[in-house]
């Protein structure tokens, strides 16, 4: 490119001058990049002028970028790269601030569960080993000198003459069910996808638009516009997320996503 063209398509990272300067340059208006995209002219705008504080900011804002650079025939990539090198720091760290909340409450839960299965397993040691001490005294045997961790495992066999019980209760395993959404909106809404960590979809959905994906431990969905939106969760109807224009997140694991589904 001519340093003339640099001139005209403004610096490297001035993002809203290449924006401007492109789409003037085909001669295309704001309103008709709007029908288009599905973005307000308004928001639009707001990239124009490198005004970041007037965008819905994080996914939604690059996503904004990558299509308004794709209809003036700019290098989606290549414009973001430069977003994310001009925008405020503020603006670009919504997401590792909620992937850094999300790690510290998965660790919460984690310890609790941990904490929860050791005194299970304590409770029916103890139990187990009332169990035994109570047949050795009615029968008068002696029990027998070892090591509690080798002593354990025995009691667990059947002992001759002796009165047959029910086995003792285990902790019970963390469910295995995994987890299938399909997307389905009801109308026009802006949606991301990322599926154990790795984005899977993002992009502009309408009415009738179908998209499935299956995860092993969680989903993490951003929606546009949650009135306009709809899902299922293993072939359940999944609830409303919100009202009409309002933008929500949430985050689907196979320990609450029965939460997420329809009443």
């Amino acid at each position: 490119m001519s340093s003339e063209d640099n001139a005209q398509l403004g610096t490297p990272t001035d993002v809203g001058a290449r924006l401007r300067a492109a789409r003037e340059a085909k001669q295309i208006s704001l309103r008709e990049i709007a029908a288009t995209t599905k973005i307000s002219v308004s928001a639009l705008e707001a990239l124009e002028e490198n005004d970041v504080a007037q965008l819905p900011g994080g996914i939604f804002t690059r996503a904004f970028v990558r299509s308004y650079a794709t209809e003036v025939g700019l290098d989606p990539e290549e414009v973001m790269r430069d977003f994310v090198a001009q925008v405020p720091v503020e603006g670009i760290d919504e997401e590792e601030k909620y992937d850094s909340q999300s790690r510290e409450h998965d660790l919460f839960q984690s310890q609790q569960r941990m904490a929860a299965t050791v005194l299970k397993l304590v409770a029916i040691s103890a139990a187990v080993l009332l169990l035994y001490l109570g047949w050795a005294v009615t029968t008068g045997t002696d029990a027998p000198e070892a090591p509690v961790a080798e002593t354990a495992p025995a009691l667990l066999a059947p002992v001759a003459g002796s009165v047959r019980t029910e086995p003792p209760v285990t902790a019970e395993p963390m469910s295995q069910e995994s987890l299938t959404i399909v997307l389905r909106p009801r109308g026009d809404c802006w949606v991301s996808l990322t599926i154990d960590g790795e984005l899977v979809f993002e992009d502009l959905m309408h009415a009738g638009d179908r998209e499935s994906y299956a995860a092993a431990d969680e989903m993490r969905l951003i929606v546009g516009d949650a009135g306009a939106f709809g899902f299922t969760i293993n072939q359940q109807d999944g609830r409303s997320l919100g009202g009409s224009g309002v933008t929500v997140t949430a985050r689907i694991t196979r320990q609450n996503f029965r939460s997420y589904l329809a009443p």
